[in-house]
């Protein structure tokens, strides 16, 4: 039996058409971008320890520093921060614009009313002829029914981007407590600073004034006096670097907690806060789930993936249709009359034919948008899988360095002490004392950087992983 086909139009050219429009209904699955992920992370920036520690990612932020003075700051931050709220608002309006596509899923239905009065010629112009139509009812404007699955892969779209504002705002909080506790760490720091060069001013002064007695007596030069006077104004120098720095860096936490530029009280040291002996980052792979740029930047990429199946099934026919239920008459005085009940029904099929290379244009618009969302998927997850590193073995180094540091200090105040009780006697000369002062000075000032270092490490880590996004109502989207 012969095949019937349609006239004019061979079975070759319908094979294609036919594999386009099936090919063109099927939604398109979503496949993650293949990029190689470590088994572990790099041994070398490990600390050992005999007991094993939770990965810091999963641990709440009140675990980074155990600093109650912190965590109220964290608190209050969290609370009046601008950016935070921006990134919360982003979500209603992600949210709000998502109601928008996934409503032209669904039919509307419209009160509608009208009323025409006209006065018509007839062919006699003596008799001029005046009409009236009215019409009241339901009606339901030309909604498309989707029935290839392009408004839902719109929707879906939408959808998307509000999980990725969602993904987005968990990494400002993230970033938020990170940022509190790093300026909080930066004042710290800058305070034991400034506690080291008061001592320090305070020791240099009583040297000038005994050098000056020593000059007097003949026992020393004026070239002793002229060097501890370059000490003391060295010490004084640094003293109002260090309080301007205190301003400024008090003035940039005020603005993170929401407050205008002003100091920060605190009452904390340094040196009192217990930085953990071991730093645990769990698996490389467990990255994917929890960093909040990576689950942004993915949602991203499926949402465009949905925007490019949306593109190309707008090749295909839409349908759509156009209904009225209620009443209409000639005449106003009898519209709701029994009889006049009126209902239209109007189904339409459109088929783009020629549109000058537009939905084209359109699908490889979506299509390039979509590898430019691939690249950057994979940039952001070797940059997270770079910071973790970084922040695993500055932990490690730094942790050695303050060690190391430790002992230069004690070493360096023995120094000192000898160097005085040396030039004291006689039988050496002031450059000992002041090379031994400025060798402790600058040591005591490593150390209170060195352990500020670390403990910044550990606020790093925390971010790098991800931490706290478990924490957050935004998660919950």
């Amino acid at each position: 039996m012969r095949r019937a086909s349609l006239p004019g139009c061979p079975r070759s050219a319908l094979l294609p058409a036919l594999a386009l429009l099936l090919a063109a209904c099927q939604p398109a699955a979503f496949v993650r971008p293949d990029v190689p992920v470590p088994a572990s992370w790099p041994r070398q920036a490990e600390v050992a320890q005999a007991e094993a520690a939770a990965s810091l990612g999963v641990q709440p932020w009140r675990e980074i520093l155990p600093a109650p003075e912190l965590h109220a700051l964290i608190e209050e931050a969290l609370a009046a921060n601008a950016d935070l709220r921006i990134a919360i608002e982003r979500i209603e309006l992600a949210r709000a614009q998502y109601g928008v596509e996934r409503a032209a899923l669904f039919p509307g239905v419209d009160a509608a009313a009208s009323v025409a009065r006209e006065r018509m010629p007839g062919f006699d112009p003596r008799a001029n002829r005046i009409g009236e139509n009215a019409v009241v009812g339901l009606s339901m404007p030309a909604w498309e029914i989707d029935l290839w699955g392009r408004l839902a892969a719109r929707s879906e779209a939408a959808r998307r981007e509000v999980l990725a504002s969602a993904a987005l705002a968990d990494g400002v909080r993230t970033s938020l407590v990170a940022q509190v506790s790093s300026l909080y760490l930066d004042l710290l720091d800058l305070d034991a600073q400034h506690e080291i060069t008061r001592r320090t001013l305070d020791g240099r002064r009583k040297a000038l004034r005994l050098t000056r007695a020593r000059f007097d007596e003949g026992v020393s030069s004026i070239l002793d006096v002229r060097q501890a006077e370059s000490l003391l104004a060295g010490s004084e120098q640094a003293l109002a670097d260090q309080a301007r720095r205190i301003a400024q860096t008090e003035n940039a936490l005020a603005i993170l907690l929401g407050r205008n530029p002003g100091p920060i009280a605190r009452s904390a040291r340094l040196d009192e806060l217990r930085t953990p002996a071991r730093l645990e980052a769990g698996l490389p792979a467990e990255l994917l789930q929890r960093r909040p740029d990576i689950r942004a930047a993915e949602q991203n990429l499926r949402a465009a993936g949905a925007s490019v199946e949306a593109a190309r099934k707008a090749f295909l026919p839409r349908i759509t249709l156009t209904t009225l239920l209620g009443f209409a008459s000639t005449d106003l005085g009898q519209l709701f009359d029994s009889d006049r009940y009126a209902w239209s029904l109007q189904p339409t099929l459109g088929l783009p034919l020629f549109d000058g290379g537009r939905l084209q244009a359109g699908v490889e618009v979506a299509e390039a948008q979509q590898r430019i969302l691939v690249e950057q998927y994979k940039a952001t997850i070797r940059q997270a899988f770079r910071e973790v590193a970084d922040a695993l073995v500055a932990f490690e180094r730094l942790t050695e360095q303050r060690a190391a540091t430790r002992r230069l200090v004690h070493a360096n105040r023995e120094r000192l002490r000898v160097s005085k009780a040396r030039y004291l006697a006689g039988i050496s000369s002031y450059f000992e004392v002041i090379d031994a002062e400025r060798q402790l000075f600058d040591s005591e000032l490593g150390l209170a950087q060195a352990t500020r270092g670390a403990q910044q490490a550990v606020v790093q880590l925390y971010r790098a992983l991800g931490g706290g996004a478990a924490e957050s109502s935004a998660s919950n989207t």
